[in-house]
């Protein structure tokens, strides 16, 4: 009886060093790629995200079916103040590029997906842009650090990722308070796409 209290205070010790374990080696690299913003001007050098997927009120969708198209992710959740206080701005940007080849979709990483949107959306009626959950559900670290990969991680709502029209992604933006940089590339990114179809018309 008396090795019990030992045996416990050993296996306390051991639980304890595998947690901090685990976030120094596994949580933290990933809070930190997740607050840091990222830019690719040059296309050579965008990731590939093809193979991201999400489901909308269509169905099950992928980036890949956008080819052509401009489009920005808006990683956001219902719970979150700077994200749904940002929705003006959103249903903004989607107007301002309305007739241009530009998509915004709005991510919710909320974890009761539709359960918890459908109540919000009604509520909100102003979006004018699509939504949609990511699929398959991504993996939760913490509360707000989301693994969205290809995308890549997610550690402060809203996050924005800007894809360009050959589903390459062209740019990560942290915050609410990016929205403007967010407009600007995706603007930027339009007359890219409009070059190269001038170029290709001109052959």
């Amino acid at each position: 009886m008396k090795r019990l209290p030992l045996a416990l205070g050993v296996a306390g010790i051991i639980l304890l060093g595998s947690v901090l374990a685990y976030y120094h080696f596994q949580v933290a690299p990933r809070i930190r790629t997740g607050r840091m913003d990222g830019r690719y001007a040059d296309p050579a050098s965008r990731p590939e995200v093809g193979g991201f997927r999400f489901e909308t009120r269509r169905g099950v969708e992928d980036i890949g079916d956008y080819s052509g198209r401009v489009v920005v992710v808006d990683v956001w959740a219902s719970w979150c103040p700077p994200c749904v206080e940002g929705i003006p701005r959103l249903v903004a940007l989607a107007e301002r590029f309305r007739a241009a080849p530009f998509d915004l979709v709005g991510l919710s990483v909320d974890r009761g997906g539709w359960e918890d949107l459908d109540p919000f959306l009604e509520r909100h009626p102003e979006i004018n842009y699509r939504v949609a959950v990511p699929h398959p559900p991504p993996a939760f670290l913490l509360r707000t650090l989301v693994d969205l990969d290809p995308l890549g991680d997610v550690a402060v709502l809203p996050t924005f990722f800007v894809i360009d029209s050959q589903g390459r992604l062209a740019g990560k933006f942290v915050g609410s308070n990016t929205l403007p940089e967010v407009s600007a590339l995706a603007g930027q990114l339009l007359e890219e796409n409009s070059r190269e179809g001038e170029r290709r018309d001109a052959i």
